[in-house]
């Protein structure tokens, strides 16, 4: 497993890229989501060992990205608290059953204070996930698990059936919704939203139950899709974090992501937007082909700081 400390912020702005290359209504972004979900379900799963090449790739590659986030108004006893954040870990044909299990024994010799899925464990259908139910349920810290959805979990066309799946797994999911994490006598909101582009999202229904349940805490929002926090940082979020980029997935090294991913270019890595902190995953798994050229799977492991 190994380690890397993510560069410092850069500033994340509205600044918009060309409209044919909007990842939510531009062309190419369509063709590219088509032919990925395509690939998914009709192709790869018919390819014999099909799991075998990312399997290696993600047990021999997979990095805990690290990062401290300064947090105004964090109370005292949460300050060195660690959040193990995984996110696209596309359960399907490109990941096999033990890998996976492997991955996240891996992870929890970390020793997190809380875990935090960030959306797309599935990639086209629900019985792509129930494999995995071991590893999931296994992967636990003390102030608790949770859970978001993404895009490929709504493709699925049975989000219910993802919902149902963690909560097996004993992982609370989010969705327009929050909770009060508490340590020490203190208290921060944990809040989740649905997927930004696919889902049916309300960041003002979850701003209003994280003030519900820690009144003027601090808020740590979980939104698969980096989009979302640009407006989360407008309604007073301390921290938003994020996947759903693969952090380019395939890239040339030194150049900009092939396929982008966030109207914002909010690619990988951390953001600064109104004082408010942004982390953007790589994410775990892969979508499309299972590659990954110049941008290793990962893990983030952030840790909260006064």
């Amino acid at each position: 497993m190994r380690h890397r400390t993510l560069d410092p912020p850069k500033v994340a702005t509205s600044q918009l890229p060309r409209a044919h290359f909007d990842p939510k209504s531009g062309w190419f972004r369509r063709m590219e989501r088509a032919t990925s979900l395509f690939l998914s379900h009709e192709v790869w799963p018919r390819v014999p060992f099909g799991s075998m090449p990312y399997s290696a790739i993600l047990e021999r590659f997979l990095t805990v990205a690290a990062a401290e986030i300064p947090i105004a108004n964090l109370p005292a006893p949460f300050d060195g608290t660690r959040l193990l954040f995984l996110s696209d870990i596309h359960a399907g044909p490109f990941l096999s059953r033990g890998a996976l299990a492997r991955v996240f024994a891996r992870l929890a010799t970390l020793e997190a204070d809380v875990v935090i899925h960030g959306g797309d464990m599935a990639t086209s259908n629900v019985q792509e996930i129930r494999h995995h139910e071991d590893a999931v349920a296994r992967l636990t810290a003390p102030l608790g698990t949770f859970a978001v959805f993404g895009n490929h979990d709504h493709y699925t066309r049975d989000i219910e059936g993802v919902g149902r799946f963690f909560e097996s797994c004993g992982v609370r999911v989010l969705n327009n919704d929050a909770i009060a994490v508490s340590r020490g006598g203190a208290r921060i909101a944990l809040a989740g939203i649905d997927d930004w582009n696919i889902g049916w999202p309300d960041l003002d229904l979850a701003m209003v139950r994280s003030g519900e349940v820690a009144p003027g805490a601090p808020i740590v929002l979980i939104s698969h899709n980096p989009d979302a926090s640009l407006e989360a940082a407008a309604r007073g979020v301390a921290l938003t974090l994020s996947g759903h980029t693969h952090g380019g997935q395939v890239r040339i090294p030194g150049r900009p992501v092939l396929v982008r991913m966030s109207r914002f270019r909010l690619d990988e890595g951390r953001f600064e937007h109104d004082g408010a902190h942004v982390v953007v995953s790589r994410g775990l798994g892969v979508s499309g082909i299972p590659l990954r050229i110049a941008c290793a799977p990962e893990a983030l492991l952030v840790t909260l700081r006064k």
